[in-house]
């Protein structure tokens, strides 16, 4: 029996191992920052459905903007520094 996949070792081995290398990681990145603001732009209650609460995918949505935000800033001043 072949083994699946996690999630995880998809989204890394299609980041890491790519046809097209390091864009690869640019794409996935900003696709999760398209979709990330396109959910929370959305109210929870707009969000629910009967597998997922709304409150938590608008929740995932938020903390994919933020940790984008705080990556993104951290390797703005981290360019910064070596400049």
């Amino acid at each position: 029996m072949s083994h699946r996949k996690t999630n995880v070792e998809f989204v890394v081995e299609l980041m890491a191992y790519s046809v097209h290398g390091a864009l690869m990681q640019a794409f996935v990145l900003e696709a999760l920052g398209r979709y990330a603001r396109t959910v929370a732009s959305r109210t929870p209650q707009e969000l629910d459905t009967p597998l997922v609460s709304g409150q938590a995918w608008h929740g995932c949505a938020v903390e994919v903007q933020q940790k984008l935000a705080e990556w993104l800033d951290s390797d703005s001043a981290a360019r910064s520094r070596t400049s």
